[in-house]
Formats: C-alpha cells, sequence, structure tokens
C-alpha cells in the first residue's frame, strides 16, 4: 500500500512539473477566441445545452415516478443525479451570463414538454394521461385538452431556443 501512494505521488509531481517549461513559466493553452467563437462550436454548445437540460429533467421525472411507486431509493438516486447534472453543467458548458433569460427559458420550456412524459411512463400510465393535483394538470383539465399538444409545443419551443437564440 505504500508503495502504491509513493507511486501516485511520483506521477503526479511528475505531471505537476510537466506542466511547465523549463524557465518555470505557465503554459497557456487555450484556443483563440477567434476559434473559440465559431459557429460549429457554437452548435455543439447549444446541442450539449439541450442535451444536459433534457437528461437532468428526464432524470427527475423518472425519479418522481419511482418514488412515488414506491421504489424510493432509486428515485431518491435518480433526483440526487439530476440535480448533479445540473450542478455540473456550467463546468460542461459555456454559458453567455448576459443571456440568462434565454437559458432559464429553455429549462422551463423542456420541462413543460418532458417531465410529465417521464414521470407517466416510469408509473406506466397513458402518454396523454392529465392527473388532478399538480398545477399544469388543473390547467389542461380546466381547457379540456389533451396535454399532449401544449407538451409538444413546449417542447418544440425548448429546442429552437437554444438553437435561434443562443
Amino acid at each position: 500500500m505504500k508503495r502504491l501512494i509513493l507511486l501516485v505521488l511520483l506521477f503526479s509531481f511528475i505531471n505537476c512539473y510537466s506542466q511547465t517549461d523549463s524557465v518555470n513559466v505557465q503554459m497557456d493553452y487555450q484556443a483563440p477566441k477567434s476559434c473559440r467563437s465559431s459557429k460549429k462550436l457554437n452548435n455543439l454548445n447549444n446541442l450539449k445545452l439541450i442535451g444536459v437540460y433534457t437528461a437532468s429533467i428526464l432524470l427527475n421525472g423518472i425519479g418522481d415516478g419511482l418514488n412515488d411507486s414506491r421504489h424510493k431509493t432509486s428515485g431518491h438516486f435518480l433526483n440526487s443525479l439530476s440535480i448533479g447534472v445540473l450542478v455540473v453543467s456550467p463546468f460542461l458548458l459555456d454559458y453567455d451570463k448576459d443571456k440568462w433569460y434565454w437559458y432559464l427559458a429553455t429549462y422551463i420550456s423542456l420541462r413543460i414538454g418532458l417531465f410529465d412524459i417521464a414521470y407517466n411512463s416510469t408509473r406506466r400510465l397513458p402518454f396523454g394521461y392529465s392527473g388532478t393535483t399538480s398545477p399544469s394538470d388543473k390547467v389542461y383539465n380546466s381547457m379540456h385538452v389533451t396535454p399532449i399538444v401544449p407538451r409538444s409545443i413546449f417542447f418544440a419551443l425548448g429546442i429552437s431556443i437554444p438553437i435561434t437564440k443562443l
């Protein structure tokens, strides 16, 4: 065990030392701004944004469905993964702080479009099921409309905002 710790420390020291050149000047490996702000990288960031938000919302919906289906341990685990995905997102994405409201609109739109579908499918309820307790279900029931149409509209909106506005 002592040898393993010694080897880890030795390789860590070598790795840290190799990050500097011979004059002990820190090397800066950032790409030029023209490369970072290219359209291709921006589109990739938008796809990552949609993927991260969708993964978080689906994990939360499945976790809540499992909690209500008496599978509390796995439900709580998936809910914590959902929060973890959002906590890690600033390290995965290049957020533009001046456009924070578009990120919020994207998350809310995707959540309206995806959460109930993930929850209902986990509970083995029909695809267009509308309950009686959540505020969104009460709105759907008062309007006498199947929730599939508004959910589809919000899902499409949640995908189109990052593509067109960010």
